[in-house]
């Protein structure tokens, strides 16, 4: 995926990563964005019938609505929607190409709901077999780590749970037993504006939803400057 650079990348602890993302041109990373995500190849590494066709419907109706209503062939200013779909799909492949963690779908390719469903928005594993839940908020007129960081709190507990449902044909057993046992982790992804990066981590270490989510495993921060 092109259109976007890395500009920052920081430990604010052991297990916290800060990531900061600048798309380099918004036309070309939407286009970008949507291609990742309208790439299904991912499906057929199921080898049962049942399970591909069962993906393959969820994903194309999906596709079919962020190419109609969110991401459009003429796209070129960033909307609610597309906003927080960019920052999920970024956030997403950022984790799994930087840190090179699980490559799993966005939550709502393989969701029994087709676009707007509730709960968190894209997954992964990391190295430690521990499964991590991220959240992706997109606000025009300022930072989200906020929203994202507060959402992500009201989840813990009930959506993950529900969630790992949805991604248990990507995780290994390890992970699941690791999660079932209490150990997970969260990603945070989030619009970010022209704030500097020092005021930003100042922001969400001063957060109190952040502190509650420094006690789990892992929690990674991604802000996309848009």
């Amino acid at each position: 995926m092109n259109g976007y650079d890395i500009i920052d990348r920081t430990k604010i602890d052991d297990h916290i990563s800060f990531i900061r993302i600048n798309p380099t041109d918004i036309k070309v990373t939407l286009r970008e964005v949507f291609d990742s995500i309208a790439n299904v190849a991912w499906i057929s590494s199921f080898d049962e019938d049942y399970v591909r066709d069962g993906f393959r419907v969820r994903a194309e109706a999906t596709i079919d609505y962020i190419s109609k209503n969110i991401i459009k062939a003429n796209e070129d200013e960033v909307t609610k929607d597309s906003g927080e779909c960019l920052v999920s799909e970024l956030a997403r492949k950022t984790i799994v190409t930087e840190m090179e963690y699980l490559d799993i779908p966005l939550g709502e390719l393989i969701k029994e709901k087709d676009i707007g469903n509730h709960g968190f928005d894209f997954f992964s594993k990391n190295k430690d077999n521990i499964l991590l839940f991220g959240e992706a908020k997109y606000v025009a007129s300022q930072n989200a780590y906020g929203k994202a960081l507060k959402q992500i709190v009201k989840f813990i507990g009930k959506k993950d749970k529900s969630d790992v449902l949805a991604i248990d044909k990507f995780c290994c057993d390890n992970s699941k037993k690791n999660f079932t046992a209490g150990n997970k982790g969260f990603m945070a992804a989030f619009a970010a504006k022209s704030t500097s990066t020092k005021k930003i981590l100042e922001g969400i270490k001063a957060n109190v939803d952040f502190q509650e989510l420094s006690k789990f495993n892992e929690l990674i921060c991604i802000a996309v400057n848009i």
